[in-house]
């Protein structure tokens, strides 16, 4: 029997003795996939020991899918700063609060608009080209509505239209990347918990930062923050996707926009209605701040809650679960309808009981959100997983512009109606979730390409 030798071997005193092939084997590298591949165009790369750090190629696709996530977050602050600017700066201009709501409300429109549009160009194989050309367009809006130009309200609610509907589809791209830069599972699991999360932190530091700039130079100056912001993070995010992007492979062989959305349709439910309750509560929150006669104090309050959401979603990036994406989703649901309950009971005690349940509401609402994106990427059909993510933030926005719609309307009764109803609505999530975001086990390394 002849010995086997590997390759760069001099012989037999390389392996010792040929009866102990246990100990060959032994001395055999690990053969690791490198993450970023199709799963079976992977070059493997090499580990002669358990011991031995984790090889550079590993290492390497780590701190991409980091500095994707970094520069997405960054592209996305128009996200946080734009829409509270551009409604002081129409209240400014014109000195009406009504053209103030309409040029908010066309902000709102056209970026719900926007996702869908531009996320099924940039599915096409067109991402870095998309990404950068919205995300400059949408800095050259802002940058005009800070200059002043045209000070009719007609005028502003049209910019403020315009910019909306040029919002870059950020956030589908770099959703659509996470099966492809993750190493395994628990990797992708985290990259979607920490987008949730710094997505959450978005909304946080955004309208703050507006807040300070408002106070120190006036609105244009929350406008040209959030014009860099998008215009630079999105070129420079734009130019590190380029060579990570890979469409699908046959295009011609996608199954229709309709029946990827159908197949899709129980876990857009479950999200556009925990939206519709996150839409309900947070008009609660500034009623029951106003009744205890300091309107003020609505917006720690509702920094309470997402701060509530932001350490529960970095918690989250650090587990290994147990069950898939689907599995735990409705669990987490229910972890947000509970502490949504507490939030009925604790504003009856003071605004500081108010805030501590608003805390505990938050814990479970950036990891419930990762959830459902791990459902989505799961679930999407090839070639159009970045369509089911544009798709994802449009419902989010339509279940929360709703939910803001009816929770003012409930408030106005009273916050507990609003809280309640948000309660009801969560927990509504639940059982869809439970029903129509069944699991669906595809290999991550078979995942839908864009």
């Amino acid at each position: 029997m002849s010995q086997v030798v590997p390759q760069g071997a001099s012989g037999a005193n390389d392996l010792g003795p040929t009866s102990d092939p246990d100990r060959y084997k032994a001395q055999q590298p690990l053969r690791l996939p490198v993450p970023g591949g199709d799963g079976q165009n992977r070059v493997p790369t090499t580990l002669r020991g358990v011991t031995t750090p984790p090889p550079p190629t590993a290492r390497t696709g780590r701190r991409i899918s980091r500095l994707v996530l970094v520069l997405s977050i960054i592209a996305r602050m128009p996200q946080g700063l734009a829409p509270l600017a551009v409604v002081l700066l129409a209240q400014e201009r014109t000195g009406s609060i009504a053209a103030a709501g309409l040029a908010g409300g066309a902000w709102a429109i056209g970026s719900a608009v926007s996702q869908p549009l531009w996320g099924g160009f940039a599915g096409r194989g067109r991402a870095h080209r998309v990404e950068a050309a919205t995300s400059l367009s949408q800095g050259i809006v802002l940058l005009l509505l800070a200059s002043g130009i045209g000070g009719s309200e007609s005028t502003l609610v049209l910019l403020a239209a315009a910019g909306g509907l040029v919002s870059a589809p950020t956030s589908p791209i770099s959703r659509t990347l996470w099966p492809e830069l993750s190493e395994d599972q628990k990797d992708l699991d985290a990259l979607y918990a920490l987008d949730a999360t710094w997505q959450e932190m978005v909304f946080i530091a955004g309208p703050a930062l507006v807040g300070v700039l408002v106070a120190v130079s006036g609105p244009g100056a929350a406008l040209v923050a959030a014009a860099t912001c998008g215009a630079a993070g999105g070129l420079i995010f734009a130019w590190v996707v380029r060579p990570l992007w890979h469409p699908h492979p046959a295009s011609a062989a996608r199954i229709g926009l309709a029946s990827a959305l159908v197949r899709l349709a129980g876990p857009y439910a479950a999200l556009c209605v925990m939206a519709l309750g996150l839409g309900l509560v947070e008009v609660g929150v500034p009623a029951a701040a106003i009744l205890e006669q300091n309107r003020a104090a609505s917006g720690w309050l509702l920094a309470l809650w997402s701060v509530g959401s932001l350490v529960g979603g970095l918690l989250a990036s650090r587990v290994t679960w147990r069950r898939g994406p689907a599995q735990r989703w409705p669990w987490l649901l229910a972890g947000v309808t509970a502490g949504t309950a507490t939030v009925v009971v604790g504003w009856h005690f003071g605004l500081g009981w108010l805030g501590v349940t608003l805390f505990v509401s938050g814990l479970a609402l950036a990891p419930s959100l990762a959830a459902g994106y791990g459902v989505i990427g799961e679930r999407a059909a090839p070639g159009r997983r970045t369509d089911a993510f544009a798709w994802t933030t449009t419902f989010l926005l339509l279940g929360f512009g709703s939910g803001a719609a009816l929770g003012g309307v409930l408030a106005d009764i009273s916050p507990t109606w609003a809280f309640a109803a948000g309660t009801v609505v969560t927990a509504l999530a639940v059982g869809i979730a439970a029903l129509g975001a069944r699991p669906h086990h595809t290999p991550l390394s078979n995942v839908a390409s864009p």
